[in-house]
């Protein structure tokens, strides 16, 4: 349950050529208490996305003697939009939610605010949030470029409460089910590549935006098993995910998505052997060419995310002890069986000649310590 602190409004402001207003409607310390305030609040004649007239919230929390400004868009991907809306905040360390106050304002902005999108950037370890823009190609156009590539990270959130499919009719290794995801998520809308990789560990070329490859799961996760969390480090060493986590300035906790995380991605709300329909002859469309190509290249799905089939495999965390996937506990859980030493990958890659591994249901594998050089991975991070 979640304990109520506070709960008032904020008065009416200017935004854009709106009346506009927010009302702060409850602040709530998280159970188990813990650092962690919930921030409900009513937006009334917000941000206009469609007519690109944007947004922005800043929330001022005061504990005891000390105020805090929260930047709503950049600190907890706070939306604008008209309606009740809840964000997550993290208190600085070495204070308590107790006795917290909380009032916001709503301020006019260049860019739409939301958390569609989580963006790391790879050199300071900063999370920002960014709401889509007036179409998904229109944010497509806007993340498709170096900067996403080289120097920081963008995923993008698979909300809670929505209705995924998985799986196919016939295929009794991944028959169809339907689940509902009780949490968001978000995942990669790139491959992570080989520049992203070269900068957290200062080797290699850091302009290099072709997916990493040649390397195993293991060499970018650690050698646990799937259902072991990452072991932490306090310095910059370690394996790529090791590395980033440490990097990031509120330790999220990054690692790989489970292979019902990676399918409903791939999917993006479709139901259809491809993310594109039905038709085989259009998986030339995806494949390209019959050699590994810089992320963003092939068309994304309809939620943005690239290479979702074709380019390299991407590992995924589970391990193959589960013989269907219709069987798996819930989204977020990985198979796993001790002992199993190969990883389910998805995806299909560059130098697959048929169109079987390209179809979103498709499961394959590949051992945990062994490098291939047409095996990569994206990464996610689910919302606690």
């Amino acid at each position: 349950m979640n304990k109520p602190l506070m709960m008032f409004g904020a008065a009416a402001v200017a935004c854009g050529a709106y009346a506009s207003s927010i009302t702060v409607d409850r602040v709530a310390q998280r159970w188990p208490w813990n650092n962690k305030i919930d921030i409900t609040y009513t937006v009334s004649g917000g941000q206009n996305v469609a007519g690109g007239v944007y947004a922005r919230i800043v929330f001022t929390a005061s504990i005891g003697t000390t105020n805090i400004t929260i930047d709503g868009v950049h600190d907890v991907g706070a939306s604008a939009n008209d309606g009740t809306h809840t964000v997550t905040w993290t208190l600085p360390s070495g204070l308590k939610a107790t006795g917290c106050t909380m009032t916001a304002q709503l301020l006019s902005a260049d860019n739409p605010s939301g958390d569609d999108y989580m963006i790391v950037d790879l050199d300071t370890g900063v999370i920002t949030y960014e709401g889509l823009l007036a179409t998904q190609d229109a944010s497509n156009t806007r993340y498709n470029v170096d900067a996403y590539k080289q120097s920081k990270i963008v995923l993008r959130k698979v909300p809670a409460g929505g209705t995924y499919q998985t799986g196919k009719s016939g295929q009794n290794s991944n028959t169809v089910k339907q689940w509902t995801t009780d949490r968001d998520y978000y995942i990669g809308v790139f491959e992570i590549t080989k520049g992203q990789y070269n900068r957290l560990d200062g080797s290699g070329n850091y302009l290099d935006a072709s997916p990493k490859n040649g390397i195993s799961w293991t060499d970018f996760r650690a050698s646990v098993a799937p259902n072991e969390n990452i072991p932490t480090v306090d310095t910059n060493t370690g394996t790529f995910l090791q590395r980033l986590n440490y990097k990031v300035s509120n330790r999220l906790g990054f690692d790989l998505p489970t292979e019902v995380m990676y399918e409903i991605a791939a999917r993006a709300g479709t139901t259809t052997d491809y993310y594109w329909g039905s038709n085989d002859m259009d998986w030339s469309k995806v494949v390209g060419n019959t050699s590994i190509s810089a992320v963003g290249n092939r068309p994304a799905n309809p939620w943005g995310l690239y290479d979702m089939a074709g380019n390299v495999w991407d590992f995924c965390l589970d391990d193959t002890s589960l013989a269907n996937l219709a069987d798996a506990v819930d989204p977020f859980t990985p198979a796993h069986t001790a002992g199993t030493a190969s990883r389910r990958a998805r995806g299909g890659a560059y130098n697959n000649n048929t169109t079987n591994p390209f179809r979103s249901w498709n499961r394959a594998e590949g051992n945990a310590t062994s490098a291939f050089q047409s095996y990569g991975f994206r990464i996610a991070y689910i919302v606690k």
